[in-house]
């Protein structure tokens, strides 16, 4: 089976061409359903590796450009990935699938995209963000404030004074698991101030189930949060994420428009062997 593995700011996606629907034939053959295959795949050590799966497919809509199915590493799909979009982009675009204008579905919505810098940059405008909540929840004893929104999938925004000190895995889980985000739980973000329009994230992912380089949607919160708690200036904010790389949030006024561009990288073409599912 042919796919493509891509990162985008250290968030990294196994892709595969499915507008023919051979993929599951390919999957027939391992003997596995959908979620056992894409947590075989995307483990580190015995598969391709990768913090998600992502099936490009025909749209229903023909006005669209191409439909995706999405999945965290741990096999649960999900309804929308910012830099996996941006991967996603990226693929059709050295396809030829795409031109520079894109559209798109997903289960978040149809999301529009524009390819920059002939493929190396990708910016995506993110569904509408729901109304952000200021929540404070216990965990092991202690308070912890933040700020819940949903930006695709749901996060839930810690401001910290020492990023670099927060138990990022510990706590995270203990939040991403807390029943006020039950049953499907929330992906938690700590941010901290680094300039007048510039945050450091660290993210801790549901569905991957630890902290990643990065989440787009993750820094997309975090900035619509950092400019509403007045952690920054303006509304272009520059978020740099545990990959060192910096992705770039841009909104309107009423946080209603949202976009996030960052750069886009191919790491490589191959073909899976089904020895690893022998």
């Amino acid at each position: 089976m042919e796919f493509a593995k891509l990162q985008g700011s250290g968030n990294d996606f196994i892709v595969v061409d499915n507008r023919d629907e051979r993929f599951y034939e390919f999957l027939e053959k391992t003997g596995l359903c959908l979620k056992e295959f894409v947590v075989k795949v995307c483990e580190r050590h015995k598969g391709i590796g990768a913090d998600g799966f992502i099936l490009i497919e025909e749209p229903e809509d023909p006005s669209n450009d191409f439909r995706w199915q999405f999945f965290n590493s741990d096999g649960s799909e999900a309804e929308m990935c910012g830099n996996g979009s941006r991967c996603a982009v990226r693929f059709c675009y050295d396809l030829g699938i795409v031109d520079n204008e894109v559209r798109f579905e997903t289960k978040a919505g149809v999301v529009r995209a524009r390819v920059l810098d002939g493929g190396r940059r990708v910016k995506v405008q993110l569904p509408e963000p729901s109304v952000p909540a200021e929540k404070e929840i216990e965990v092991g004893g202690r308070k912890v404030c933040g700020v819940f929104l949903n930006t695709g999938v749901p996060h839930f925004v810690v401001p910290v004074e020492d990023i670099e000190g927060v138990d990022v895995i510990g706590l995270g889980r203990s939040i991403r698991f807390h029943p006020e985000f039950g049953p499907s739980g929330t992906n938690v973000d700590f941010i901290e101030k680094e300039g007048r329009a510039s945050i450091r994230i660290r993210t801790y992912e549901r569905g991957v189930e630890s902290e990643t380089l990065s989440c787009g949607t993750g820094a997309t919160a975090s900035a619509l949060v950092a400019h509403m708690k007045g952690i920054v200036d303006g509304r272009s904010v520059d978020v740099l994420t545990r990959s060192g790389e910096v992705l770039k949030v841009e909104f309107t006024e009423d946080m209603k428009l949202v976009f996030l561009e960052g750069p886009v990288y191919k790491v490589f073409e191959g073909n899976l062997s089904l020895d690893i599912f022998s």
